[in-house]
């Protein structure tokens, strides 16, 4: 009896820890409105109030919402033209996490820091890191 035991709280920790690793993404183009941004998500978006923007110059998307640290906003997708990401575009950002979120001027989380509460909105964000974001992560 023991042994099933320990065999299924093993399992069951071997399927957490699947699914934990499984579930860190970055979702493109969310669309407009700060209710599509998805529960525990990050999300930005590239024109205030939460408007998704075009892609600009073909390699940087009007919106994304992530689960994760991004380091190189540049770089969020390889593709056949080259990298496509959200560096310095962003204007709106939503923090539907239960942490506060920080915000950076600089690939790798340098220069001017943003920090934001869990659950906060900004339609638009302060003046001195608009168009400024490079990464972000958990804080």
């Amino acid at each position: 009896m023991t042994r099933l035991a320990l065999g299924a709280a093993a399992a069951a920790g071997l399927m957490l820890a699947t699914a934990n690793s499984a579930s860190a993404a970055s979702v493109f183009d969310i669309g407009h409105g700060a209710g599509s941004c998805p529960n525990g998500y990050v999300c930005l978006w590239s024109e205030g109030n939460f408007i998704q923007g075009k892609f600009v110059y073909d390699h940087k998307f009007g919106s994304i919402a992530s689960n994760q640290n991004i380091g190189d906003m540049g770089k969020l997708a390889r593709t056949s033209t080259g990298d496509k990401g959200m560096q310095d575009v962003t204007s709106s950002v939503v923090n539907n996490t239960g942490s506060g979120i920080c915000f950076y001027e600089h690939n790798g989380y340098g220069g001017l820091q943003f920090k934001i509460g869990p659950r906060e909105q900004w339609p638009s964000v302060p003046s001195w890191i608009n168009d400024k974001i490079s990464s972000f992560k958990y804080c």
